[in-house]
């Protein structure tokens, strides 16, 4: 499975890549939701993971930029707060993370 993961910690993204690329899935980063909106551009994936927080918008309203652009990808929500606010199009899944739960929300 493609993925697209987007995350402005340098370490969770490297932890995250290098978990689902051990697994075989295809992955590509991004820092912001700019970038992965870039990335979106030529590459379609099949799950999209992002960071609840960063700068520019929200995971939130990255994710419903996403459902609009590849409505069949699985979005999943990755946040450091107990709890977010609104509604969400999005699996929701707080840090720190089980590896083994991620990867079977993913797959």
């Amino acid at each position: 499975m493609k993925i697209l993961i987007v995350d402005d910690e340098a370490g969770v993204l490297r932890a995250l890549e290098r978990l689902f690329r051990r697994n075989g899935h295809e992955v590509r980063t991004a820092t912001s939701p700019a970038e992965a909106l870039a990335v979106l551009d030529d590459f379609t994936p099949g799950a999209v993971i992002s960071d609840f927080l960063m700068n520019g918008m929200s995971g939130v309203e990255f994710l419903g930029q996403v459902a609009k652009r590849v409505p069949e990808a699985r979005r999943i929500l990755l946040s450091g707060y107990a709890e977010v606010d609104g509604q969400i199009d999005a699996v929701f899944i707080r840090k720190p993370y089980d590896a083994k739960d991620l990867l079977r929300v993913v797959q």
